[in-house]
């Protein structure tokens, strides 16, 4: 995997290391969790290995956001924990989301875990593994401040807060994160300097709420000023909005979005439904008219953007009609990008207390619906890019062809959108002039007009550490 390096090598006293496996379940903010606590272990003398068969210390990074994930979470834990029965696996950790949601209910119905841990808890993953393994150390521990990154070296994600300050009513995030707590602006700038010099050329912003970064350090959401920052950076040449909320944007930042070149035209902006009764139940602070308003005033802004959005279908009290209003609003606004979510009924939640009126079946089928429309959508939008030419970052080796490369176009964020297959000469990490040929449901082909100075093979073939602090 490309990757990059900016720090302290793990240190040369270290030889025979016990393993550790990590395993990363849910959203890039958990991601990040992870590369951290990896950068930790081995810089403290942990190997962290690909397999878990040969591990010593198993870690699994929970998420608890809604039903399916902490049931994948819960399967996930109990498949580790094989290893410690057939393997050389002596330890089982568990932490993440779901572990600071359901700590005391996990430690005392999940055996199989010698240690359930919440969030806080990471920071002594080190001293957590050192205690299964009856390890004594003398001295301090070393890159508490450092990432080990999960993503290929030439993009990654800045994490700009943790927590969320806004009360939907559906969502149990605050309940796990707690409220807002933005990054200072000159850590993350430092941040940024550290993975352009070492390859990184697209940033993807993330938070539970962009919006909000800054409100709590500042006085007042500062997100504009950071990006101002951000985009002087040299190397840096794609930044990306993810997890915007609608009611937070302001003129100012439409305005940037507009003019610098260095910003994706590409919007992450959940609206989760168009209804205005359901959007009152779910305390969204916004109306279909707003959204409406706001769509507009983005795209008239920028008239090739990207914007991806979510929804829930089977809200409680979701009527056949209202769920027809969401269809309509869909069809009309035509969103590039949409994920949809069946609702997932959440203990503490203000919508934890009422009925879940909408039957399982009902949901799915809606879901379907949903999917089968923005499939027509995705779809003719792909068709209408055929025979342009766009800028795309080349991401990895088509394994399926010796000579085709996949990348994305700045309307694809990294790991949940479409791709572009090319042919041509490339290298990772280089962004190339793309003719697009083809296009097949949510991904294009194109072949390589012309390729950019690539990023020096050098700064992706070394060890993918930065420090953050």
């Amino acid at each position: 995997m490309p990757s990059l390096d900016t720090g302290t090598p793990a240190p040369d006293s270290f030889t025979a290391m016990d393993k550790v496996h990590l395993i990363t379940l849910g959203c890039p903010k958990n991601t990040v969790d992870s590369e951290t606590m990896h950068r930790r272990l081995e810089l403290n003398g942990y190997l962290v290995s690909e397999r878990p068969d040969d591990a010593d210390i198993i870690i699994v990074n929970t998420c608890g956001f809604i039903q399916p994930a902490k049931e994948e979470s819960i399967a996930t834990a109990l498949e580790a924990a094989d290893y410690k029965r057939e393997g050389s696996c002596r330890g089982l950790i568990v932490t993440g989301c779901l572990a600071q949601r359901y700590t005391q209910e996990l430690q005392a119905e999940l055996a199989e875990a010698d240690i359930v841990m919440g969030l806080a808890e990471e920071a002594r993953i080190v001293e957590h593994c050192d205690r299964l393994l009856g390890k004594r150390r003398e001295g301090p521990l070393k890159g508490l401040d450092q990432r080990h990154l999960h993503t290929p070296g030439h993009w990654a994600y800045l994490r700009i807060s943790d927590g969320c300050d806004r009360t939907c009513a559906f969502c149990a995030i605050p309940g796990i994160r707690g409220k807002n707590q933005s990054v200072p602006m000159e850590r993350l700038v430092a941040e940024a300097h550290r993975l352009a010099g070492h390859g990184s050329r697209e940033l993807a912003l993330i938070a539970q709420d962009t919006m909000r970064y800054g409100a709590d350090l500042y006085g007042n959401p500062r997100l504009t000023d950071l990006l101002e920052e951000l985009i002087q950076v040299d190397g840096i040449e794609w930044i990306r909005l993810l997890y915007t909320y609608p009611t937070g944007w302001r003129q100012d930042l439409i305005d940037l979005l507009a003019t610098e070149p260095k910003l994706c035209g590409y919007v992450d902006m959940p609206i989760q439904h168009a209804d205005n009764t359901i959007l009152k139940s779910m305390n969204r602070g916004t109306t279909r008219q707003g959204i409406q308003s706001l769509v507009r005033r983005l795209r008239d802004a920028v008239p090739d953007l990207t914007i991806r959005s979510s929804v829930i279908v089977g809200y409680p009290g979701e009527t056949e009609e209202q769920f027809e209003s969401l269809l309509d609003f869909l069809a009309e606004t035509r969103f590039s990008r949409l994920v949809g979510f069946t609702y997932s009924q959440e203990e503490n939640t203000a919508a934890g207390s009422l009925e879940d009126t909408v039957p399982e079946d009902v949901k799915l089928e809606r879901m379907n619906r949903v999917i089968s429309l923005q499939e027509e959508i995705a779809s003719e939008a792909n068709l209408n890019a055929v025979g342009r030419t766009f800028r795309v970052l080349i991401d990895e080796p088509d394994g399926a062809s010796e000579t085709g490369w996949i990348g994305r176009t700045k309307m694809d964020a990294p790991e949940i959108d479409g791709s572009v297959f090319l042919t041509g000469e490339a290298h990772i990490g280089a962004f190339a002039q793309v003719e697009i040929t083809d296009a097949a449901g949510y991904d294009l082909f194109g072949r390589i007009l012309n390729l950019e100075e690539p990023v020096s093979p050098g700064l992706l073939a070394v060890e993918p550490s930065i420090p953050t602090g």
